[in-house]
């Protein structure tokens, strides 16, 4: 009698004879990147602080034609280089009559998340072997921290795929050295024209501890590094010269904007680690266990562990602490657990599959409950609860959406109840999870939480109020995420109250507890307003 087993003995659960071929994988691969990439892009307005910022710097490119140096209304001096604003007001001039500034920003991420992925497995590939690298896009896609992070309207979206060329360059270093050292030179250009020079120290840490290792140790790496550099400089200093000799003080302000790490740095990014990077992060860690008496002699191993520990330090000596800069860490991790996926037991798989299961459905789940409840009213205390941290939102029935969400939900259960458990599977179902949650959360509940944040209303209604002649406006208690946002919206960059500038009209925002300032009580007031009947903080305009 003959058996046939599909995993070997020592407990490891290799994949079923697959009944799909190489290229339906793929076909269905591209497929759940592309509903992973564009779900999100569009229909909810800027969120949070650093969006804001970035949309004003944005516009202020598309009314100012400030490529050189665009700043944001609450700036004085350019915190980043430019590169993702000016993509950022391309897609704005080219989708104006179709889509917001705000989507159309969103939609150029379309761009660097597809070319980082298409980095991931090319690298991928190069380390591991062919058949490697869909399996690194689906962990770096499953990763927890980066589904909303890439979907904001952030510079670190950019230089995610600078950091994914770089590795790509390293990787590719031995077989095509000097293709190598062009990527590696787009790589470390990218990086620095959307975050800057701090963010290349992780660059220039990897290419120095690789020479610890006696095969990095040559004339032809030198040589490598040096056209990199080379590359890179040609690319970079066009913008440095003409920042320098447009703008000194502008220039000279981004150079000496050096803020010291206080020591928390490095373990807020230790903390946060275990969450965002998940489930990269174990396997990577059972990739260096397994791995550990060779790895300096294994590329496929010492380049990410390298890779992650010099971003990892860099991170460190960042003041400003974020965990989207936690975002590049994604990339040596996907990299390296591609190729631990095949030697997990088959008890571990099963873990990570059930955790993965448990996890996204019950996420899921109370998703959907969320939106009954919105819907209907019943529960009614969930009702209660749901309209009033919605800021008194009446939640409508979007067919569409609704019929998105529910077939996206309905394909996740399918396959987690039909696909033959296998370590690859494990990993697909994390990526599906972890799509699908996000889908349901974009189409049933973002409406609720565009609400409660959306300056929109409110700015709008101001920019109403304004004169065409009134491009001088003074804010007083604003913060700098609402005065970007005001400019955004209404178009006028506004001036604090404290500085030097005669202008006849201005904003307050006030709260409940807050009187009005004596030296505008002889003011006229021409209108009034909330974001939300029931927020504290409240608008007013005021004129000369």
């Amino acid at each position: 009698m003959k058996f046939e087993l599909n995993h070997d003995w020592q407990g490891n659960m290799s994949s079923p004879r697959s009944t799909l071929g190489d290229k339906t994988k793929i076909h269905l691969f591209l497929m759940l990147a592309i509903i992973w990439v564009f779900t999100g892009l569009v229909g909810n307005s800027p969120w949070i602080p650093a969006e804001s910022e970035n949309v004003s710097m944005v516009m202020d490119i598309v009314s100012s034609n400030s490529i050189i140096a665009p700043l944001a209304a609450s700036q004085d001096s350019i915190n980043n280089p430019p590169l993702y604003p000016f993509i950022g007001a391309t897609f704005v001039k080219i989708f104006s009559s179709i889509l917001a500034p705000h989507d159309a920003i969103r939609l150029s991420n379309f761009i660097w998340i597809s070319l980082t992925l298409v980095s991931i497995g090319l690298m991928t590939r190069e380390l591991w072997g062919t058949g490697f690298g869909r399996q690194a896009g689906l962990i770096f896609i499953a990763s927890i921290g980066l589904i909303f992070n890439v979907h904001t309207i952030r510079p670190e979206v950019s230089a995610l795929l600078g950091f994914a060329l770089a590795l790509y360059g390293f990787s590719l270093y031995y077989r095509r050295p000097f293709r190598a050292s062009l990527v590696l030179g787009f790589g470390i250009s990218i990086i620095f024209l959307s975050n800057g020079i701090l963010s290349l120290l992780s660059i220039f840490i990897t290419s120095l501890t690789l020479l610890f290792i006696k095969q990095w140790r040559n004339k032809r790496y030198y040589l490598f590094c040096l056209i990199s550099s080379i590359v890179a400089l040609s690319i970079i200093s066009p913008w440095v010269y003409l920042l320098y000799n447009s703008n000194p003080e502008i220039f000279f302000s981004w150079i000496n904007k050096v803020n010291a790490p206080n020591g928390e740095e490095f373990f807020f990014y230790i903390k946060n680690l275990l969450w965002f990077t998940w489930p990269a992060l174990p396997l990577f860690l059972f990739v260096l266990i397994k791995n550990y008496q060779n790895i300096f002699q294994l590329k496929k191993i010492h380049l990410p562990l390298f890779f992650s520990i010099s971003i990892l330090f860099t991170l460190s000596l960042n003041a400003k602490i974020d965990q989207i800069n936690l975002m590049p860490i994604l990339l040596p991790f996907s990299v390296a657990a591609a190729g631990g996926i095949d030697l997990l037991r088959r008890s571990s798989a099963s873990a990570l599959n059930w955790f993965g299961i448990l996890i996204f459905g019950f996420f899921g789940f109370i998703i959907w409950f969320f939106w009954f409840a919105a819907i209907t009213g019943f529960p009614e205390i969930i009702y209660d609860r749901i309209f009033f941290l919605s800021g008194s939102y009446e939640v409508k029935f979007e067919f569409l959406s609704f019929i998105f969400a529910f077939l996206i939900s309905i394909l996740w259960l399918y396959i987690i109840f039909n696909l033959k458990i296998s370590n690859r599977s494990a990993i697909s179902n994390w990526a599906i999870g972890i799509t699908m949650v996000w889908v349901t959360f974009i189409m049933l509940v973002s409406p609720l939480i565009d609400n409660r944040k959306s300056y929109a209303p409110v700015f709008q209604d101001v920019k109403q109020q304004l004169s065409q002649s009134s491009s001088c406006l003074y804010t007083y208690n604003f913060s700098p995420n609402e005065t970007n946002l005001l400019h955004y919206y209404s178009g006028i960059k506004a001036f604090d109250s404290n500085k030097d500038i005669q202008c006849r009209m201005i904003l307050l925002s006030l709260n409940n507890e807050s009187k009005m300032p004596s030296e505008y009580e002889s003011w006229n007031q021409i209108w009034s307003g909330k974001r939300i009947d029931r927020d504290k903080t409240y608008y007013i305009l005021l004129s000369k």
